[in-house]
């Protein structure tokens, strides 16, 4: 990457600081999680109910109940999946509004300079260039690399006479 693209993404990953996102994604999985486990610690008992007899396990204190258990745990985590990456998204769409406004005015035309920045990351990381929306929904934490640029190509409220919500 060139000068200003390093700049664009340091302005990125001091978005994240700025804005609070490590806490606040603390405190968001937190609060997912608590109840996950909440609903495996009353699922579990039900489900050794019906099927414990069948595995050979004799009850909860038993150590092959961990399994089941975990399997529990698996499926609940993956259906929350989606949350959590929205969650996640939401943050990185964020860090990336915030570098666009902090590097505004540092470098000329900072727009097409982080669009070339996320072109670069996901040549790097070999980023899907056209991803089906399901995919993103369900898998993807960071917003997908042509929604990025589309978005840094696109951010631009100073050209209305207003100011960014991050940096005045």
């Amino acid at each position: 990457m060139n000068t200003p693209q390093i700049v664009f993404v340091a302005g990125h990953e001091m978005g994240h600081y700025v804005l609070q996102h490590i806490p606040k994604g603390l405190a968001f999985f937190a609060s997912v999680l608590l109840p996950l486990f909440y609903l495996g610690y009353r699922s579990i008992g039900w489900m050794l109910a019906d099927w414990g007899t069948g595995w050979g396990i004799r009850g909860l204190d038993d150590w092959a109940s961990l399994p089941a258990l975990l399997l529990l745990l698996s499926i609940f985590l993956f259906l929350a999946g989606p949350v959590g990456n929205a969650f996640s998204r939401h943050l990185e769409h964020q860090a990336d509004q915030y570098g666009l406004e902090v590097t505004h005015g540092l470098t000329p035309d900072s727009g097409q300079f982080a669009a070339q920045a996320f072109q670069v990351l996901g040549e790097v990381d070999l980023g899907d260039p056209d991803p089906n929306s399901l995919d993103v929904f369900l898998f993807y934490d960071h917003p997908s690399m042509p929604d990025r640029v589309r978005f840094a190509l696109t951010y631009d409220p100073w050209s209305e006479g207003r100011h960014g919500e991050f940096v005045k």
